[in-house]
């Protein structure tokens, strides 16, 4: 008897003897080491439970009551905000760090290669001139820290803050 299971590189199907399971042995194709499972017996293998019907539609039920709710508040919250607060381009108290948000997405969407969202924030951040320039400046001298932008290494990250400065002058 076989074991079959598939490489963690190449993700191709791989067969070995049982005698080689529980060690590591080269995968045929790609020749990646590869951990060699032990063969399932009929045994291991449980039976499922068969679905509860009744169950199953309250709780589709709940999910879509909870749904319903959260739309709602978050509609009554977006109305409140909006209510509350001008849009940016009309505010007269406006700081950098109410533009940080830019800075952000314009880093991660250079790490991500996405150039043509990253070239809309460089736009909204022009809009706002001295502001924008100040923003990206926050980041450069770090004052201002984003936990997202730790994913992207710092020698990177500065490269997109000097461009960006750069592309607001």
């Amino acid at each position: 008897m076989t074991i079959t299971f598939r490489c963690m590189h190449c993700h191709k199907e791989v067969k070995a003897p049982d005698a080689a399971a529980g060690r590591r042995g080269k995968c045929p194709y790609c020749q990646q080491s590869n951990y060699i499972p032990a063969p399932v017996s009929e045994d291991e293998i449980l039976d499922l439970a068969p679905e509860d019907e009744e169950y199953e539609r309250h709780r589709r039920e709940e999910v879509e009551r909870l749904l319903a709710k959260e739309r709602e508040l978050l509609a009554e919250g977006a109305a409140e905000v909006a209510e509350s607060r001008p849009p940016l381009e009309h505010r007269e108290d406006l700081a950098s760090e109410d533009l940080h948000h830019f800075v952000v997405n314009y880093c991660l969407d250079m790490a991500n290669a996405k150039l043509e969202r990253a070239a809309v924030h460089v736009k909204k951040l022009k809009e706002f001139r001295g502001a924008g320039v100040q923003a990206v400046d926050d980041f450069l001298m770090g004052t201002a820290l984003e936990p997202a932008l730790g994913k992207i290494p710092p020698r990177v990250l500065q490269g997109f803050l000097k461009q960006l400065r750069q592309q607001l002058q």
